[in-house]
Formats: C-alpha cells, structure tokens, sequence
C-alpha cells in the first residue's frame, strides 16, 4: 500500500510541474505576441479557460480615429481604404436616384393616408419611395449637384426579381450619360410585420425624424462563391461610412449602424453605389422627407459643396 501511494504521490508532483512549465511559457508567449501590453485578464482569456469565455473584456480596444495611437510591435489591422475621389460639380448629371422597391409606405397618419397596393405598399407615388427620393432629389440641387431621378416601379411582375430590372435601368442611364458616378437606391426598411404604432424616431429642436441606415453587400453570395461581376465592397462601404458618420455628428440617433450583407444589391455598377433605408413602416412619411435634409446636406458634403451642419444653423 505504501508503495502505491508514493507511486500516486510522483504522478501528482510530476503533472503540477508540467502544467507550471506550460503556463510560464505559454505566458511568455503571449506576452511577445502583445509585447507585454496585456493584463491578467487578457492572459486568462487567451488560456481559453472555460468558465472565463463568455466574461467582457473591461477595457476594450478604442475605435479607429482619424490618427490612432501607435500599436504595440507585433499587431497589424487591416484597413478599409477611405472613400473614393468624389466630384459632384458641373453641369452633367452625377447622381442617380432610382427604386428597386418603389411603392414601400411609411406608417398611415390622417395627414398621409394611402390606397393600399399591397401590405404596406402603395402605388400612390407622393406616399411612397417616390416622394422620399424626389425630396432628395430637390435637396441634392440645391446644392448645385445635377441630379436625375427615375421613378420606374421595378416590383412587377414579381417583387423577389426586381433588382433584376433596376440594375437594368442603371445600365441604361450610365451609358446615356457617362458623367454618372454616384446611384442612390432609395428604400425604407421594415419595422416589422404589422406595427402598431409610431416607432423608433429622433426629436430635434421640437421636429421628428426617421433613422437612417445604409445596407452595403459584400457580393459573396450565399454560398460565398460570389458573383461573377462583384462589387467594390470597400469604396462603397467607406462612402457609407463618411456619410453615416457626419450625420451622426448631427445627432447620433438620426443613423442606425450600417448592415453589411452578402447580397450585390447591383452596387458593382459604380464604386459610389448606396442603398439607403430611410426609416421603417413603424415611421411616417413626414419623418421620413425630414430626415433627406440631412441625408442630402452629407452627400453634397462628400463631394466638398457645403459646410455646416443644418442643426446648427440659425
């Protein structure tokens, strides 16, 4: 029995020093690979012990500014190049605005009442996408940027197919008039299936308005295959991104967090393609063109024609 219980005695001896070795070194490690940045904390986790998987880290990695602070030696990011050169002056036309879904509809209000078409959706253009786009329209001009808007209703015959045919029609004005560089899809998103009241909105200086976000594919597909003819994922993210950015400087309610998807969303047409939801059907039309003001101000900001911010004017 005696001799057992030595026998038992060295394996526990024996496996306490290995597993003393393995941390010290495993440590060490780590702490090369961070050049000695890390805390407690941070080593457990990159342990992978299990009961501290799922705890937050408590001091996140700031987001990027425009001039980050030094990393340690040994980390590298990548990057998302900035926007592309963007020129929106002159004379010829540089933006076109067009709807894949035209008729979508904003919450029903005695003020802004609609024939139905379909759930909510309208074929009543001064109630649809078409009045937020033409809004955006007039707002861009005035602006001095030259701006077309299509208002072909791309739905029928079926609503699954009609990025199908809008791309069509961007083909057609891009080799109509060459001058073209930025296509603005116009939507609203989906609140939900059937809401009940007035939703998810931002109250500035007594006036309501409706949030933006903007949907950027990838062009993996879903299958991660990819199209054939794929996007510029990266320029058009990072124009999303400027303008998301300087509207939320306005007010950060004003912008939701742009949804990147692995659809094209026929945005390998340009390297400045956006598909923008302006609101939901939880938000009324009247939110809805409120908010193109400042949609509109930030684009003509990325191309250098304004200065200021609308909330801030007196």
């Amino acid at each position: 029995m005696q001799k057992k219980r030595r026998k038992t005695y060295g394996i526990s001896i024996t496996s306490l020093i290995l597993f003393i070795l393995c941390s010290f070194f495993y440590v060490l490690r780590i702490g090369a690979y961070y050049g000695g940045n890390c805390d407690l904390g941070h080593l457990l986790l990159c342990m992978e012990f299990p009961f501290l998987q799922a705890v937050p880290m408590q001091d996140a990695a700031p987001e990027p500014t425009a001039q980050p602070d030094p990393l340690p030696p040994g980390i590298s990011i990548e990057l998302i190049p900035g926007a592309p050169d963007i020129d929106l002056g002159g004379s010829e036309p540089k933006i076109l605005i067009y709807h894949t879904h035209a008729t979508e509809a904003y919450f029903k209000t005695k003020d802004s009442t609609y024939e139905d078409s379909s759930k909510w959706r309208t074929n009543e253009n001064d109630k649809n996408m078409i009045a937020v786009g033409e809004k955006l329209a007039e707002e861009l001009r005035s602006y001095g940027i030259a701006v077309l808007h299509d208002t072909t209703n791309h739905e029928p015959p079926k609503l699954a197919t009609a990025y199908s045919r809008s791309v069509v029609t961007m083909e057609k004005y891009k080799e109509k008039y060459p001058s073209l560089t930025m296509f603005i899809d116009v939507h609203r998103d989906a609140y939900g299936n059937n809401p009940k009241e007035i939703a998810d909105y931002v109250t500035i200086d007594g006036k309501e308005y409706a949030r933006i976000m903007f949907v950027v594919g990838t062009g993996k597909g879903a299958t991660g295959t990819g199209y054939s003819e794929m996007p510029d994922f990266e320029a058009n993210y990072a124009l999303a991104k400027r303008i998301t950015e300087y509207v939320a400087g306005i007010d950060e309610g004003l912008v939701r967090e742009i949804r990147v998807k692995t659809g094209r969303y026929n945005q390998h047409i340009s390297d400045q393609c956006l598909l923008v939801e302006v609101g939901h059907n939880a938000n009324t039309l009247e939110q809805a063109l409120n908010s193109v003001d400042f949609l509109a101000e930030a684009i003509a900001n990325c191309g250098g024609l304004t200065s200021g911010q609308l909330s801030l004017s007196p």
